[in-house]
This record gives structure tokens, sequence and C-alpha cells, in this order.
């Protein structure tokens, strides 16, 4: 069993209390390199040594994932019957109770095995809101043969572009039951510090079109990538910027095939071997070149579409974004590829050839679109667009009606009218509270304290209340408490968290919250002032 640091035991326990107490699926977000795997690993442990006769379906929609997660659960779990249903692994078990399956090979055998009791759904932001596809289509038919099946979804993106947050009563997934701040894992020291420099040498994406869910087309992506020099300019850059920093470890993110290619080559002229790897390349050449590359053979790799998801390489100290996008999902998953800690490296250093800094912002700020509700036009009920039809009555929002919102939302793209994000905020802003989550807080040589996160429609806003601190800490934490309840005594952290209802208690209380601006992050300045801005 594994020893887990305290922000994994804390979304372990979230976790097992959701499931314990709640009916929905529930969705647990941690920041890449975080160690989701071991996270699963012991939840199915935990829920095995409680419920022997449990059967868990693990599924991952790469190889690398699959072997990944498993190897995870047989080192927490010796004893623990653990299979594999996998064509790319050459591996089709069918009876163990603990099953980890590509989505690819498993998805229209739902029926062939003894029914799951449970589904982890590792990087869930892939499940589609609406329609078939092969995650909602295994799930469908596992549901079949038991209508108690738990979803429980896995992800460091809980959010599709286009689509909004993953979690929705409409959806498969309902509630995010933890959500591990990245920030606070790097001031923890388990993640490496991020530096950024913006390039000189950026692409023309003015005329770039977009497709219907908001990202660009890659044709014309390509063509303002590929052009004008771009490439040969940015470049020079990057090895200038590389070799003046001594990085010898870069992931190379290209937007498509000729990209990719062009780059390679320009690397290599200036002296920098970074092997392609993309969909075509064999898998065989892919491991080899990803071995290399993680031994400090290889000084970088330039990629397309393969590398953003299920990539594990500590050693990056360099992540070079030259594919622009629209999608905070694809963004953060680059950009995350270089948080892992290592020995080699004090920080990261994230080059932004793309726009992408420019685009979406700081990575710990990145709160996905909000849902778009539509009201049915037959029994009234509100629902989430995204699904595209009312879950009461079946009624379909009409193809004329989402082409209209569609091309709403292609105008306010192309024009640059974009809903206003946390990460520019200057001033002070109000927003109402709509939930309050409290979860204990441990820091290696420190007391603990109360984590206290505000959701405020589609944000979350963080404060520490240091109750079993000493000094100034101290004494905020208690005059934060008798603020909220004046007859009471100041408890301690245990006590407090034993109070079940102490999240509905502050949630009476606490109307609004006031954030400011500092430095990367947001402090919680006031309470329950009137004006609420827009979230």
């Amino acid at each position: 069993m594994y020893t887990l640091r305290p922000y994994q035991q804390r979304a372990l326990d979230a976790l097992h209390t959701h499931i314990c107490t709640k009916s929905g699926n529930p969705c647990v977000v941690l920041p890449t390199g975080a160690g989701k795997s071991v996270v699963m690993a012991s939840a199915i442990h935990r829920w095995k040594e409680d419920a022997p006769w449990l059967r868990v379906c693990v599924l991952a929609h790469r190889k690398e994932l699959v072997v990944q997660n498993a190897s995870k659960l047989r080192s927490a779990y010796s004893d623990g019957e653990v299979g594999i249903f996998s064509a790319g692994l050459g591996q089709k078990d069918y009876d163990a109770p603990i099953l980890y399956a590509s989505i690819d090979s498993i998805y229209r055998r739902a029926g062939e095995f003894p029914p799951f009791h449970a589904l982890f759904v590792d990087e869930a932001h892939r499940i589609p809101p609406r329609g078939e596809g092969k995650y909602r289509t295994f799930i469908n038919e596992c549901r079949r043969f038991n209508k108690d099946l738990k979803v429980v979804g896995w992800t460091a993106t809980p959010f599709r572009m286009g689509c909004g947050k993953i979690c929705h009563r409409d959806h498969i997934l309902n509630e995010v039951c933890v959500d591990v701040p990245v920030t606070e894992l790097i001031n923890d020291g388990y993640l490496c510090r991020l530096r950024s420099k913006v390039g000189e040498a950026q692409p023309q994406l003015a005329s770039v079109k977009r497709n219907s869910g908001g990202d660009y087309i890659l044709k014309s992506l390509s063509q303002a990538t590929n052009s004008g020099g771009v490439v040969t300019r940015a470049v020079q850059e990057i090895v200038r910027i590389m070799n003046a920093e001594n990085r010898r470890a870069a992931a190379i993110f290209c937007v498509d095939l000729e990209h990719c290619k062009a780059v390679h080559a320009e690397l290599r002229r200036a002296g920098v071997f970074a092997p392609q790897i993309t969909g075509k390349t064999p898998h065989h050449e892919r491991d080899q070149i990803v071995a290399e590359f993680r031994a400090g053979r290889l000084r970088g790799i330039c990629s397309v579409g393969v590398l953003t998801e299920g990539f594990d390489s500590p050693n990056i100290d360099c992540i070079v974004l030259l594919r622009p996008t629209l999608s905070r999902g694809l963004y953060a998953q680059m950009v995350g590829r270089g948080l892992r800690p290592h020995q080699s490296k004090q920080d990261c250093l994230v080059l932004d050839f793309a726009g992408c800094i420019a685009e979406h912002g700081p990575i710990d700020l990145l709160d996905g679109d909000p849902i778009v509700m539509a009201t049915c036009a037959e029994c009234r009920e509100s629902f989430s667009r995204a699904i595209g039809e009312c879950p009461v009555c079946g009624w379909q929002i009409p193809k004329q009606e989402i082409e209209r919102l569609e091309a709403t939302e292609r105008e306010r793209r192309m024009h640059g009218d974009k809903a206003s994000r946390q990460s520019i905020l200057s001033e002070p802003e109000t927003h109402k509270v709509d939930a309050i989550i409290v979860s204990r807080h441990q820091k290696v040589n420190n007391p603990d304290s109360l984590l206290v996160q505000y959701r405020c429609g589609m944000s979350m806003f963080r404060e520490w209340v240091c109750l079993d601190h000493e000094g100034f800490a101290g004494k905020n934490a208690h005059q934060w408490w008798r603020a909220r309840f004046p007859d009471e005594s100041v408890p301690s952290v245990d006590d407090a968290i034993g109070d079940m209802f102490l999240s509905q208690r502050l949630l009476e209380w606490t109307k609004t919250v006031t954030v400011a601006r500092s430095g990367r992050y947001f402090d919680v300045v006031d309470y329950n002032r009137i004006t609420v801005g827009d979230n």
C-alpha cells in the first residue's frame, strides 16, 4: 500500500465520502503530475478490502495509460487479481475482477464480461456530453447489466471546449468531489515551478478559420504557422533561449505533420536533434524515441497530438508551444507535461510561440466555459445545451437553433468579445457564493488548517483558516470563526472537520465573497458585500 501525500489522502477521502453519501457520479480533479494513478489504485484497494466481491474496470484511451495505471495498482495491491484488456498490448483478460482496459478495444464488448460495479474513466474530459461515442456506448451497455453502476471520472482538466464543465446534473459525471489546485502542489514542492517567455516570432492568427467547436481549423492554422518564415524565426529564437538557459529536455508541440517536419528540420540545422512523433509513427519507434528522451540522450521531441496526455517524462525542463489553440484543456495539457519534478531541474521554462498565454492566461486559473442552459419547449425542463435533448421528455433542440447559437458563438470569438476571465481582474470583485467545501489542509512541519473553498458560479476561490496555529495566523483564524459563530468557542481543526454540517452553516452566513488579485493568485478580502460582479 502506498503512503499517500496529504493532498492524495484528501482526494481519496473525498471520493470515498461522496461514494458513501451521494447517489451521483463524481469526478476527481488532480493536476498533471499529482499522482492520479496512485490515488486510483488506493481507492480500489480500499474498496476491495471492504467489499472483496467488487468488480472494477479502469478505462483509458492510450495503451501507455493502461500500463501505467495497472502497474500502480499491482504495486499497491499485490494480492489483487489484475487483468488487462488491450489489443495494442496483446492482452485480453475477461475474468479479472480488476480490469484495466483500452476504450478502443472494449467499448463494444460490455456484455462479454461479468457485470462491473464501478468504472473509472481516466482523462474523463474525453467523455462526450451528448450522442454516443465509445465511452458512452460502453457505459450505457454496462448499465444494462448493473443499473447501480458507479462511474468515477479522473482528470486534470474538467471541461471540454464548446461544452464547458464536464460535471453537470445532465451529464454522466455530476459533481467534482475534490479539486486540488496546481498552485498548492507547486507551493508545497510536489510539482515543479513554471517560468514563461513569450517569443517574438508569432504566427498571424486573425484570418485563421474556426470550427463549430470553437477551435482553429487545422488546415487553416497550418497555412498561418508554415508561412512567412515563421518556423525559421521561431526555431532560431527557441535554440538561442534553450542554449542560454541550458535547457536539456524540450517537449515541442506542433500543428500538423507538415509543421512538425519543418520544425524538426530547422532544429537540426541549428544543431538540436529532436525526433518527430506523430499519430503515424510506428509504436515500436515511438517507444524507442521516448525511452531515449527519458534517458537524457535526446534534447527534444517534436510531436503532433500524441504527447499531450499520458506522457510521463519528469526530466522535461522546457515546453515549446508552437501549436496555437483556443482550447483551454489542450493548453493545460501541453504545459502540464513540464510540471513533474526531477533532480535535473529547478523549474520548467514554457516558451510560447503560439499566443497561448495571451489567449488563456495562467494555467491555474482555467475555469472552462460556462454551462449553457436550454429550456425544453415541451415540458419547460432546464437542461445543459450540450446534451442536445431534454432528459425528462426527450424533446430535441431544433437543428436551426443549435446552428444559430453556434453562429453567435463564432461571431463572438471572431470579434474578440470574450467573457471576463478571473485571471485579468485588477480590482476587487464580489461574487455570490453557491457552495462551500471545507477540508483539512496538511503541510509538512506545520499544524493542520482548514481549507475553505467558495464555489461562485464557475469559479472557485480558496482561503486557509489556521485554527491550530499560534501568532498572527492563529489570531486571524480565531477572529474569522467568532465573526461567523459568536456564541461558540473556537474549535481545533479536528473538531471543526468533525462537524458534518460545517459547510452548510458557513454557507448560511456567507452570501458573497470579495476577491482581489495578489500576484498570480486571488485573496478573499471581504464577505457579504452587497454588489455582486459577473462570474
